[in-house]
């Protein structure tokens, strides 16, 4: 009884974090847009306040273990606040001033398929036949997902609804969340999680506040109608999506392993569809076949992975 009460705590964790980062991509909308579609706070805003927000929510953390890092490892963990969080921000929220939140969260799939191609290209991880089987069926939902059962030249003429750099910019983030996952693997073993997380949002926080400061965040809170609305949803998506979902990862993490706890990918694309169709966004049969066989793609790449060393 002990065991399946576990089970059950585990997979509540689960949905919870997966609700927290799916979510994300709906409250970034509501960060850029007013309800009628009308800008609200810039890309750039959002990113920085998200950044901003997040780090100082996880400050204390800093402040308590920053002596206990040794100096050899902030190098790395600077790449992590790099590559982990400052420059998939902005690249999430500028994909999504042209691409539906619901399909957004589909591509954020593509994170585990990019972990492993980094991973063999430069950290050389062997790789298994269903990996790369995996890898290219996961290539090939993308196709899916972004073709939409059209032309692909219209879209890379800009001819098409969405531009081919919008689903760019997603796919460079989860690039980025690829090679901060191998960092952490690799390099960062013996930190926290959650401690490498503060510091690292800590050390970009710099860069965050140099964006805010050149701004017109204050007179569109003050002045603009959904202003304060938008601002609340970017404080949401900084402390819930960004330093609490961090936590929980850690913590799941911890619980259970790192496979287990990645199997939140699964569930992500399901609430982030979810916000989409309950806020009206467009999705047709083609955007759910392409999202399906991305995540057939990334259980091949996790079903290949296990027992290996």
């Amino acid at each position: 009884m002990q065991n399946q009460k576990s089970i059950w705590l585990i997979w509540g964790v689960l949905i919870i974090l997966a609700f927290a980062w799916g979510s994300s991509f709906i409250l970034m909308k509501i960060a850029l847009f007013d309800s009628a579609g009308n800008p609200v706070y810039s890309a750039l805003d959002v990113a920085a306040l998200r950044i901003t927000i997040a780090s100082l929510t996880l400050l204390p953390v800093t402040i308590a273990n920053f002596k206990n890092v040794p100096i050899n490892k902030l190098g790395w963990i600077l790449g992590v606040g790099t590559f982990g969080n400052l420059f998939p921000a902005y690249l999430f929220t500028s994909a999504q001033t042209e691409l539906p939140s619901a399909i957004a969260g589909m591509l954020n799939s593509l994170t585990p398929l990019f972990t492993m191609i980094v991973a063999i290209l430069l950290f050389r991880t062997l790789i298994s036949r269903s990996q790369l089987i995996g890898l290219i069926i996961g290539f090939i939902g993308t196709v899916i997902l972004i073709s939409d059962g059209g032309d692909m030249s219209e879209m890379f003429s800009g001819s098409g609804s969405i531009s081919i750099v919008a689903y760019g910019k997603v796919a460079l983030a989860t690039l980025f969340y690829g090679c901060s996952v191998n960092i952490l693997r690799n390099k960062l073993l013996d930190v926290g999680a959650t401690t490498i997380a503060a510091i690292a949002l800590t050390m970009v926080m710099p860069i965050s506040l140099c964006a805010l400061l050149g701004s017109d965040v204050l007179t569109v809170l003050a002045e603009n109608e959904s202003g304060v609305k938008s601002m609340m949803a970017v404080v949401v998506l900084a402390v819930i999506g960004t330093a609490a979902a961090l936590a929980i990862f850690n913590a799941l993490i911890k619980w259970t392993d790192a496979l287990t706890a990645s199997s939140v990918t699964y569930i992500i694309p399901v609430f982030a569809g979810m916000w989409g169709f309950v806020d009206g966004e467009r999705l047709t049969l083609w955007h759910l076949v392409g999202g399906v066989v991305i995540l057939l793609g990334v259980a091949l790449v996790k079903r290949g992975g296990r027992g290996k060393k």
